[in-house]
């Protein structure tokens, strides 16, 4: 998944400014025209009357620029929000969100989808011996590696620290059991995992909606369970 880059003032916003500006500077000019001048001919009133309706035209062509930019600035600061800053996957608030809306989404059609839950093992090791810029490293290409092993409807989140979210939707409890072993077994091909000194592997739980919760925080609640149970019982990865 790609890191979010903010958008830069681009030469459409400028335009955007500049029609306005001769516009405004266009309209006021013919409006003191006639006090300069003074009374203008038939001909002369009609010329002025269409130069300012083009301008006219100009300052709404400028508005409709600079809304559509201020729209695409908005969108942006949205996805930015979402979006967390080391590893590019979705972060806590999105998760909550996204939650919300498959409940409501699979509730309306009577169907179920799955939360999984990631925690890694051997993270804690890899922040003493290497540094934390390596722990960093790592949670980046492990946040694109889940991203790359779900399939596009399903989404990754980091929860904060090294543990993950993702979103599994219209699937079974023995689909979701399948996803959380891709899961395990790509964060072992990854990073520190390949270090049989320092193996990096991860542990996952998951919960069913409607059967295992009917809201996010019920969801997470049992998924966290599960996920401790497997901790505790030191499930394979």
């Amino acid at each position: 998944m790609a890191q979010y880059t903010p958008p830069e003032l681009d030469s459409r916003r400028l335009a955007g400014a500049g029609f306005l500006i001769a516009g405004l500077v266009a309209i006021a000019a013919g409006l003191l025209l006639p006090v300069v001048l003074g009374s203008f001919s038939r001909g002369q009133t009609l010329i002025l009357a269409v130069v300012e309706a083009a301008c006219l035209a100009v300052v709404a062509a400028g508005i409709l620029l600079l809304a559509r930019r201020l729209q695409t600035s908005h969108e942006a600061l949205w996805a930015l929000a979402r979006r967390d800053e080391l590893t590019g996957v979705g972060n806590y608030r999105a998760l909550h969100e996204r939650l919300a809306e498959e409940i409501a989404r699979h509730r309306r059609h009577a169907r179920e989808f799955a939360l999984v839950l990631l925690d890694l093992d051997g993270f804690k090791a890899v922040n003493e011996h290497f540094g934390h810029l390596e722990g960093d490293r790592l949670l980046t290409e492990i946040g694109m590696a889940l991203s790359d092993e779900v399939r596009a409807e399903d989404s990754v989140f980091r929860q904060g620290g090294d543990e993950f979210a993702v979103i599994v939707p219209e699937a079974n409890a023995e689909e979701a059991e399948e996803v959380a072993a891709r899961l395990r077994a790509r964060v072992i091909r990854r990073g520190f995992g390949t270090d049989t000194t320092r193996p990096v592997s991860a542990a996952t739980g998951f919960a069913m909606f409607p059967a295992d919760g009917d809201s996010g925080e019920a969801l997470l609640g049992f998924a966290d369970r599960d996920l401790f149970a497997a901790k505790r019982e030191r499930r394979p990865a």
